[in-house]
């Protein structure tokens, strides 16, 4: 199969492009760990596959309106919650 192909078939069946659904399955991830574990931002961002931290903290405040430091401290899942994310 074409990568085109499977792009095209993913996004009609999810209405989401495979990109996009990648980045938001990793920033659950990222909400997982900085409410479960004691990993540091950078932690999170080299385990995830980021640039950098500010590369995540931009990611993760575009996708669910806050940012780093304000999830962790409110402590409460936001994009686990909702099964479409704003962007």
């Amino acid at each position: 199969m074409s990568t085109t192909y499977v792009s095209e078939f993913f996004r009609k069946q999810m209405k989401m492009s495979l990109r996009e659904y990648m980045i938001k399955a990793k920033l659950k991830l990222v909400e997982i760990r900085l409410l479960n574990s004691d990993y540091t931002f950078t932690q999170i961002a080299d385990e995830l596959g980021f640039t950098d931290v500010s590369h995540l903290s931009k990611t993760f405040k575009r996708y669910s309106g806050t940012s780093l430091k304000e999830f962790k401290t409110n402590g409460e899942y936001q994009l686990l919650k909702r099964s479409a994310c704003s962007a």
